[in-house]
Parts: structure tokens; C-alpha cells; sequence
């Protein structure tokens, strides 16, 4: 036996019951569960502790942490997240399959069981220029790999209601594998949701109320708790857990990094539910043992003989504090991550001409302001004196600019409030969906100062203002680091605090820029053609429509 775990509660979920006893594991499997001690190369005293299949995260977009998939691994394996299911859309949209396919190699040497669910909207609409896309060609040959086990959110909810054919083609195209169908269904209700659903689509992740959730499990749907860095589920809506177990999963979505230390990963959700008071074998089959089931993961999800031993020693059931991690059969303490080669096209996905010129609001733009808030997606459109100069620091009116970065050299830019920048600027190439490079400032030299910044490492965040320019790399496709995740967290807030200095109240401001040139969240965004109204789904003033 490689490792004894002796004296030990675990989950019988066949039973539905906490049982006692002792563990053997040999060759990275569950070898024996037995009534007395055993022996071990290792041993250790579980003291009465908690011993549990490991975590699973069902629908996670790992871009947002940051980190390569290797990277986020060893940062969710410490806790406890063992088996993930990536909708990886950002990458593809910097570099399309091949920038995925290079995503689904590096996660094979994460200390976690990393599955895929191949994007279905790359890009999400035409009105903005990406780097990559995914055809029904791509999606099937995508389909076919062994690590994809689902056909990833399907965000354009109008072709789905409408039966667009092409939607059609690959939701037919995943049955056919045996692959789950993701939905993405926010403020559905009624008829529309079940039109939504009817199309094929298995699960939701997009509400947070108990009556949203409640209506798609009673639609036969699966849905998957969020708690992520800005969308989380009501605590009312945890009763859920308890009225429908079988039918529900965890899930992160969006996490930041600095999140991800701060509270947790789905040991979170754990923590969460336990002190709104639910069952605890309820809290433990939407942790560990609904997922592997639902996305067709064998030898996963219980401890029995026979079953990957990859698992996690909790303190109790009320605290869900971790004491040990074990992957494969080996603590988690003895593995360790190799980060492969980064390729060209990844390293180098940058193609703009330095010094860049910074354009110009159209006339007849300057009377309309993009109006950001702290914590939302969602913008406004501030009316706002025509006659104004471009910058008024004073009044937070800025200059928003978003420069196209595939070398289709499209620029754009107009007025935006809400980000309170006093003398300076931000930028960053991490932008969605398409990772065009995105900037606010006070002038053009400040705007100017913190684009090249970014352009000079191939990608990443940057502040410039009168101390200087700092600049935070990302240089797996200029939306990613493959820094030690500790020094990365540390480099943010040092990211964050420069941003503040120079007059920004946003508790993230380079995370509420990454999100004013996505143009299907309502209600006015700027993408590299021109200010889009997203309302109204087109552009609203633009020097550029092609």
C-alpha cells in the first residue's frame, strides 16, 4: 500500500450516508476500504476527519485567473478542485484551435483532472475583430477529442431561439459524441426558456435566484451554483441543495485570481452552504459526486475500490477546512507542474506598428459618454455637452480607446466617466471577448505611454501616470501569465494600488476596462469599428463600419 489513511468519516452516496473506516490507496487507486487500520509506506490518522472524493468545478473559464492551465491547477488543486471543466473561449478568440489545442496540452500537466467544453461562440458577433475562430469544422474536429466533454455555453441565445442552422449542426453534433450541451440562458423565463431549451441544451449556470433555478430543474435541467468574483447565488437559492440533490453542481465561472487566495475555489461554495445549514451529503454530491456523473467522468466522484484516488481530507463538516490534498495517489505536496515551451503564434500574438496613433472622437460622438460603474458589466449612456474638450479630468470625461491588434490596424475611441483617472492612464491587452488592446486616460501622451507599454512585452497590463509605467505581463496569447501564481497575485495589487494613486476609485479598475469593449453587454460599449450600441445591436456612431 503506497498510503493508509486510517480513521476516517467518508461519503457513501449510494446509501446517502457518512460511514467510518480506513483507506488504502496503491498505483494512483482506491485499493481497499477496510474496518480495521492498515499499513502503508505512508500512513496517516485521520483522527475522525472527513475524507472526500475530490472537487469539481463544472463550468469555468480558466482565462479569467489569469493562468495557464497548469498554472490554475496548482492554485485549485490546494483547494481541493481536482476535476474542472474549462469553456477555455478567450484563447480561441486570440488564436483560435491551435491557441486551444495548446491550452489542452499544457493542462495535461496540472496536479488536477482538467476536461474541456469546446467553445461554441468564437467569436461572440461580428461587430468586433478577434484572432481566432471556431466554424462548425473546428468545433467537430474539437468534439472528437477524448478531453472534451461538452459543447461549451451557448451564448447567442437569438440563433438558438430562432433554430439557426448552424447552431443546430453542432448541438447535433455533440449528441452524436455522447457530449453535454452548456446553456447560457440569463433572465430566461417562461416560453423563451423553454424554446432556449428545447434546442437541446442541458443545464444553466446563468441565474442566481431560486425561482430561475427552481423552473429549469422542473424544465428536466441540470444547474450549476455560481460563485465567482462578481456573480454569486442568493443564499436563498442554497435550499435548492437540499429539494432537488441530483440535480445540482457547482461551479466558479469567472474567478480572479486574488479571489481564488482570498476566499476560495468550491471549497467556497462548501463553506457557504454549510452555514445556511444544508445537508451534508447534499453539499457533498454537488461538490464531488453530481459532476463526474453528469459529464461521463469514470472511476471519479466516491470512494470505492477501484476509483481514482484523487481526494481530500477536510477538518469536519461544519468548517470544510482542508488538511490534505491527494492527486493520483500522492499528496499534493509531492507533484509538481511542468510549463511546456511557449509557441510563437502565443508568445508573439501582438502585430501593431509602435509608436501607435491614438485616434480621434468623431464630432459627432461628443456628445455621449460611456458610463462605467464599479462591480458592473453593464454601462451606461451619459448625455453629456458636445462643446466639451475631449478631456475633463475634473468631471471624469476621458478618452476610451480600443486599438485592433491582428493587423487589420481598425482604431476607435470616445468618451467615458466612471474610472475618476486624475493625471495617467490604463491599458491592457486582456479585453473581451476579442483581446483588442483597450485604453483609458486623461490625455492622449498618458493614453499613448501606457499602449506602448503593453505593446513592448507582447501583452499585458499597464499603468502609466507621473511615477512612470508599470506594466504587468501576460505573454501566453497577451491574455495570460505563466508567472508562479504568488508573484502574479502580488504584481496586481501592486497593479491595482498604481491605479488608485492616480485617482481611480474602482476596486478593480483594469478589470471594469477589460469589459468596455464587449458589445453584447448592455447598454453602450466601443469596440475596434466603432461605439456599439447594444441595445439596439449596431453601431452608434462610427468613422469605420466595414
Amino acid at each position: 500500500m503506497d498510503i493508509a489513511i486510517n480513521r476516517i468519516a467518508y461519503p457513501d452516496f449510494r446509501e446517502n450516508r457518512l460511514k467510518t473506516g480506513h483507506v488504502g490507496i496503491h498505483n494512483g487507486k482506491i485499493k481497499v476500504i477496510s474496518d480495521t487500520p492498515l499499513n502503508g509506506e505512508k500512513v496517516l490518522d485521520g483522527a475522525g476527519r472527513l475524507l472526500t472524493p475530490g472537487l469539481m468545478d463544472c463550468h469555468v473559464h480558466i482565462e479569467s485567473s489569469l493562468l495557464t492551465p497548469a498554472r490554475f491547477g496548482e492554485v485549485v488543486a490546494a483547494h481541493g478542485t481536482l476535476r474542472v471543466v474549462a469553456d477555455c473561449h478567450e484563447i480561441a478568440n486570440v488564436a483560435g484551435i491551435r491557441g486551444l489545442l495548446w491550452f489542452m496540452e499544457d493542462a495535461k500537466t496540472a496536479p488536477c483532472d482538467i476536461r474541456f467544453a469546446v467553445p461554441s461562440c468564437v467569436p461572440a458577433t461580428p461587430f468586433a475583430t478577434s484572432g481566432g475562430k471556431l466554424g462548425p469544422v473546428e468545433i467537430v474536429e474539437l468534439l472528437n477529442r477524448p478531453a472534451v466533454v461538452s459543447l461549451g455555453e451557448l451564448m447567442n441565445v437569438s440563433a438558438v431561439l430562432n433554430r439557426d442552422k448552424s447552431v443546430l449542426e453542432i448541438i447535433a453534433a455533440a449528441k452524436e459524441r455522447g457530449k453535454r450541451i452548456n446553456g447560457h440562458a440569463p433572465g430566461l423565463t417562461g416560453k423563451a426558456l423553454r424554446d432556449y431549451f428545447a434546442a437541446g441544451i442541458e443545464d444553466d449556470h446563468e441565474t442566481s435566484c431560486y425561482s430561475e433555478l427552481k423552473e429549469r430543474i422542473e424544465l428536466g435541467l441540470h444547474v450549476f451554483l455560481r460563485e465567482g468574483s462578481a456573480e454569486h447565488t442568493e443564499n436563498g437559492a442554497y435550499r435548492i441543495l437540499d429539494e432537488f440533490p441530483d440535480r445540482v453542481m457547482f461551479c466558479t465561472d469567472d474567478k480572479a485570481l486574488n479571489d481564488i487566495f482570498s476566499t476560495g475555489h468550491i471549497d467556497f461554495h462548501m463553506k457557504k452552504a454549510a452555514a445556511l445549514g444544508i445537508k451534508t451529503m447534499n453539499i457533498l454530491r454537488a461538490a464531488c459526486f453530481n459532476g463526474p456523473g453528469y459529464y461521463g467522468i469514470r472511476d471519479s466522484g466516491e470512494i470505492r475500490p477501484g476509483f481514482r484516488a484523487d481526494l481530500v481530507l477536510f477538518d469536519n463538516t461544519q468548517n470544510f477546512n482542508i488538511n490534505k490534498v491527494i492527486v493520483n495517489g500522492q499528496f499534493l505536496e509531492d507533484t509538481s507542474a511542468v510549463e511546456p515551451d511557449l509557441p510563437p503564434f502565443l508568445a508573439q500574438s501582438i502585430h501593431i506598428s509602435q509608436p501607435p496613433a491614438i485616434p480621434e472622437i468623431p464630432e459627432q460622438a461628443r456628445g455621449i459618454a460611456i458610463d462605467a460603474a464599479n462591480g458592473s458589466l453593464i454601462t451606461g449612456k451619459l448625455s453629456v455637452n458636445a462643446e466639451l474638450p475631449v478631456f475633463v479630468p475634473e468631471k471624469d470625461l476621458l478618452k476610451l480607446v480600443v486599438i485592433e491588434r491582428y493587423g487589420r490596424g481598425h482604431q476607435a475611441a470616445c468618451r467615458i466617466h466612471g474610472f475618476g483617472l486624475k493625471n495617467g492612464a490604463l491599458a491592457s491587452s486582456l479585453s473581451h471577448d476579442c483581446h483588442n488592446i483597450v485604453a483609458v486616460g486623461s490625455s492622449d501622451d498618458a493614453i499613448r505611454q501606457a499602449i506602448e507599454a503593453v505593446i513592448s512585452v507582447h501583452g499585458g497590463l499597464s499603468v502609466a501616470g507621473p511615477a512612470g509605467t508599470y506594466t504587468v505581463t501576460l505573454p501566453v496569447g497577451g491574455i495570460v501569465s505563466n508567472l508562479i501564481p504568488a508573484l502574479l497575485a502580488k504584481k496586481l495589487k501592486e497593479l491595482t494600488l498604481r491605479a488608485r494613486k492616480l485617482g481611480s476609485s474602482l476596486s478593480n479598475p483594469h478589470a471594469t476596462l477589460s469589459f468596455m469593449a464587449l458589445e453584447v453587454i448592455p447598454h453602450l460599449k466601443l469596440t475596434d469599428r466603432g461605439l456599439f450600441d447594444v441595445d439596439a445591436f449596431r453601431y452608434f456612431m462610427s468613422e469605420n463600419k466595414q
